[in-house]
């Protein structure tokens, strides 16, 4: 016997992406993978490498832990996170030697300096896809375990072929930053041309139909007795005309009276069901 499967649970939307223009954001990162693909072949022609960037997606987030640089700019704050695989790979192609040879080596200070230069440059390119001028900024040190309420975290995939690298940058931006972003964005698109309005605007009230069913009476009879009916069977009810439900959808909305008006039967006095 085949278990039934369990049903998909309806997504949930994250509230900081109401009302904003979201779907515009593969344009941002279009831009930076752009931005990120030069910025490598630089290092390829230098040490004729193959770095690639893979995929760059950009949502609402967590920071991962690890040895973050983050900045303070004029718009808010920039934080770059490297996979330590990548910084040894680029010392692997800078010194010479294969990734393997330094993979287990202790941090050094050169490592240190080289990863604070990457992430300066990273963070230049973030800068460029924002539509800021390039700056010069300060890096610190800080052991960011999350984003602050109303970040984002970019995440961009990182290989090199040849030395079978697989890793990832990240970067995190406040919500001042994704405000200017979104706002940059926004900014860039068309007027959208006012719809031509063909009839005068009405009420909701007014534009929405809805149908009632006016239940004139109900009688309960056991089975004993419905098996009993035969044809010219009489059953004897008694309408109440002060009690007829009004249902809507097959609930009971509303009670009301029952009228004659010039020979058909109306509702009036409606009142609300309790």
């Amino acid at each position: 016997m085949s278990t039934p499967a369990s049903p998909t649970p309806p997504a949930v939307q994250d509230p900081r992406t109401l009302g904003r223009p979201v779907h515009l954001l593969p344009q941002f990162t279009g831009e930076l993978r752009e931005a990120l693909g030069d910025l490598l072949r630089q290092h390829n022609r230098r040490y004729r490498a193959h770095y690639q960037v893979g995929d760059v997606s950009l949502a609402p987030g967590q920071g991962a832990g690890g040895r973050w640089l983050i900045c303070d700019t004029d718009v808010g704050r920039m934080s770059c996170l490297l996979e330590r695989n990548l910084v040894l790979s680029l010392m692997a192609h800078r010194y010479g030697g294969s990734l393997a040879d330094v993979a287990n080596a202790q941090q050094t200070a050169t490592e240190e300096r080289l990863q604070a230069l990457l992430c300066r440059q990273v963070l230049g390119c973030v800068q460029q896809a924002l539509g800021l001028p390039a700056t010069d900024f300060t890096l610190q040190h800080h052991p960011l375990s999350g984003l602050a309420p109303g970040g984002w975290m970019l995440q961009a995939a990182i290989g090199e072929p040849e030395q079978g690298l697989a890793s990832t940058l990240f970067v995190g931006l406040d919500g001042a930053c994704m405000d200017r972003l979104l706002r940059r964005l926004a900014d860039g698109q068309p007027p959208r041309a006012p719809r031509p309005r063909t009839t005068p605007p009405q009420a909701l009230a007014r534009r929405l139909d809805v149908k009632l069913q006016a239940r004139l009476l109900q009688q309960t009879l056991s089975l004993g007795e419905l098996l009993d009916l035969r044809p010219g069977d009489l059953v004897p009810v008694r309408l109440n005309p002060k009690a007829t439900q009004v249902l809507v959808d097959g609930s009971c909305l509303f009670t009301a009276s029952v009228a004659e008006h010039q020979g058909k039967l109306c509702l009036t006095s409606f009142a609300d069901a309790e």
